[in-house]
């Protein structure tokens, strides 16, 4: 399975019945046997292959590109201090489903 980002997982086909979105839990959508790239050096180089491709059904909304920037925020520190406090806003923003 490959993380695209924070927009689509990709996985041979077939090879998952269903996925959870690594940003909020919700169960994604499910595109299957799809061909084109699944990378920016395949994009590039004009290349593809087939893939299931999995997507949140909420990517495009404020709290969920929130709530994936809080996570990125989190690999940035050190400071176990500052993350508890970034997991708290996560945390909170998750189960709002709403920008802070």
């Amino acid at each position: 399975m490959l993380l695209s980002g924070t927009q689509y997982l990709h996985a041979k086909p077939g090879e998952r019945d269903e996925l959870d979105c690594p940003i909020c839990g919700t169960k994604c959508d499910v595109k299957r046997n799809r061909f084109g790239p699944t990378c920016f050096a395949e994009s590039v180089g004009g290349l593809g292959h087939l893939h299931d491709r999995f997507i949140c059904p909420h990517q495009d909304q404020d709290w969920h590109h929130y709530a994936s920037q809080l996570i990125a925020q989190k690999q940035d520190y050190a400071s176990i201090r500052v993350r508890e406090l970034i997991n708290l806003d996560l945390q909170e923003t998750l189960e709002r489903r709403e920008v802070l």
